[in-house]
């Protein structure tokens, strides 16, 4: 099968069919009240993308959206039909965060998906729908709609996991590690930073999607599915909240791990400042019994030699003994 080529699925009172069906006619399937149709395109394509327009009656500023990817995540109600925009999110190789692109087109009798980054990867979502035949059966395109955005917001929920976790391994290296006051680590913390920030632009507005289904094209989206969608609200405010903590930590840690390195930084000061103090009095000494006048006191002195000597010890003794006890050294 081609890349481009989209998946039909074609379920009949709720039960999957086995059997395949060319795009061509899956529009036509659809008119069936008992049949459902979800189209899943892995990657945007414009020849298929003007099929699946003609076929099913798509707006064309809505295929627009489908095409120039990196739209941010919305909903926009059309005769008959809604387009939606959101991100799965998942945590890929070194840690960092991937969001990827969902474009849906949702109305009664069909669905068409479209991916952004040329995978079919929704096992998970057909499975479950496999299990919903109920639902499906009722509710047709609107449980569509729940189920696929419950399946990105499970998927959020496992990404908030391992970015917590990465800021706590984060937090202890920056902060309570052996190297807190090094310097290091502050790559990572700002890549994790950086994958916070962009992961509340994925999520935040998911809850203004939700609000628009509240208030719902009831042709596409049952009032008995309120529930559902009030269920997936909540889930969402939570995601928000725990990237709001995830924000918090990530800045106090690096906020924490600056303190730390000043510190060191100022003890590292004070130190270097302490030892050329004691460096520079005995500096001044021989310099004032090296200029060589002829009429000096001890110049022709028998012990001006040791006393010198013996003068810059004591002085450098004193000052070390001073800043030690200032916690300078």
């Amino acid at each position: 099968m081609d890349a481009m080529e989209p998946t039909v699925t074609i379920y009949r009172d709720g039960q999957r069919a086995t059997e395949p069906l060319p795009l061509q006619q899956a529009a036509r399937a659809c008119r069936d009240p008992a049949t459902f149709v979800w189209v899943a395109l892995p990657r945007p394509d414009e020849a298929v993308m003007a099929t699946l327009q003609a076929e099913f009656d798509l707006h064309p500023l809505a295929i627009e959206d489908a095409v120039h990817a990196r739209q941010r995540p919305k909903i926009e109600q059309y005769k008959g039909f809604f387009a939606l925009v959101a991100y799965e999110a998942a945590v890929g190789t070194g840690e960092r965060l991937d969001l990827h692109e969902i474009t849906a087109y949702v109305s009664r009798d069909f669905a068409i998906t479209i991916r952004h980054d040329g995978s079919d990867d929704f096992s998970t979502l057909r499975d479950r729908l496999d299990h919903a035949a109920e639902q499906l059966r009722a509710f047709a395109g609107g449980f569509f709609a729940y189920a696929l955005l419950d399946h990105v917001v499970d998927g959020y929920f496992a990404a908030v996991d391992e970015l917590q976790d990465r800021l706590e391994a984060l937090e202890e290296r920056l902060v309570y590690g052996p190297e807190a006051g090094s310097g290091t680590g502050l790559e990572e913390a700002f890549s994790a930073r950086r994958d916070v920030i962009l992961f509340r632009r994925a999520v935040a507005p998911v809850r203004e999607v939700l609000n628009v289904l509240l208030r719902r094209d009831e042709e596409v989206l049952a009032a008995d599915l309120d529930a559902y969608v009030r269920d997936l609200y909540d889930h969402v405010v939570r995601v928000s909240e725990d990237l709001d903590t995830a924000h918090d930590l990530i800045s106090a840690a690096l906020e924490a791990h600056l303190s730390v390195v000043s510190n060191n930084l100022n003890e590292v000061v004070l130190k270097v400042s302490a030892w050329a103090a004691i460096i520079a009095l005995p500096t001044v000494i021989a310099s004032i019994y090296g200029m060589n006048f002829v009429r000096m006191p001890e110049l022709h002195w028998r012990l001006g030699y040791p006393y010198a000597l013996t003068l810059m010890t004591l002085s450098s003794i004193a000052l070390f003994t001073y800043f030690k006890r200032h916690h300078w050294l």
